[in-house]
């Protein structure tokens, strides 16, 4: 039994809204806490959700126990944001190699599906149903419950063993992502580590220096289909 572990933005969805990425956070940041800092995109691009609002909001002087006070308050606005948003069209479009490798391998009985990401759990979840993704995962880790991508990875084989009673060796999990993130995070738990440039900070080279175990532009690659005995559709 293998447990493959997808990173959502930048592998298997791209923003395609009238938003930009910064304005979820603007607005969150404008209705929990007052005001909208300032912050460099680049620098947390794979981060995870608490780590990256702490990490700007200390900047601006915030102490942890007002932050921690109203971080629900937080996501909920983000959450809410993106609602608002969608009625007025797509937020997020799936990367369709992406969604084809999801499909068959969600067929498979000797794999299960789960999710490995940054965003806060509500605002993944709300991610995958908007773009009709959700119901192929069954297990899930998220950046509102770690204070980074490594320590939330390290969650994954505990939590699989609670959640969905599977005991997994890091050598049958496999972590799929489009960031440098992505890669030392499935590195730091010993997992398959699948790297693919459609992200937008998913450079060849950056990610190459990473040495992830395959490194792909696309998820409909031979090297990843070979990874799970599959061949091209």
């Amino acid at each position: 039994m293998k447990l493959v572990l997808f990173d959502i933005d930048g592998t298997l969805i791209y923003h395609v809204g009238s938003h930009t990425w910064q304005d979820q956070y603007v607005h969150g940041f404008q209705m929990a806490y007052g005001f909208a800092p300032t912050w460099d995109e680049r620098k947390y691009n794979g981060n995870v959700e608490m780590q990256v609002a702490w990490a700007i909001l200390k900047d601006h002087g915030m102490t942890r126990t007002e932050f921690e006070k109203h971080y629900p308050r937080y996501i909920h606005a983000m959450h809410e944001y993106l609602k608002a948003g969608s009625k007025k069209g797509p937020l997020f479009q799936i990367i369709e190699p992406a969604r084809d490798l999801v499909v068959r391998l969600h067929r498979r009985d000797d794999i299960v599906l789960g999710i490995l990401t940054g965003n806060a759990e509500r605002i993944a979840n709300w991610k995958l149903d908007h773009v009709g993704l959700s119901r192929y995962f069954t297990f899930g880790l998220y950046g509102d419950a770690a204070n980074s991508r490594i320590e939330l990875a390290k969650g994954a084989i505990e939590k699989a063993k609670k959640q969905l009673k599977m005991k997994f060796a890091p050598a049958d999990i496999i972590v799929i992502g489009d960031t440098v993130h992505d890669i030392r995070c499935g590195k730091a738990i010993g997992a398959v580590t699948v790297a693919v440039t459609t992200g937008m900070h998913g450079f060849w080279d950056v990610l190459k220096a990473e040495n992830p175990d395959i490194l792909v532009e696309s998820l409909a690659d031979p090297q990843v289909l070979s990874l799970f005995s599959m061949h091209s559709s």
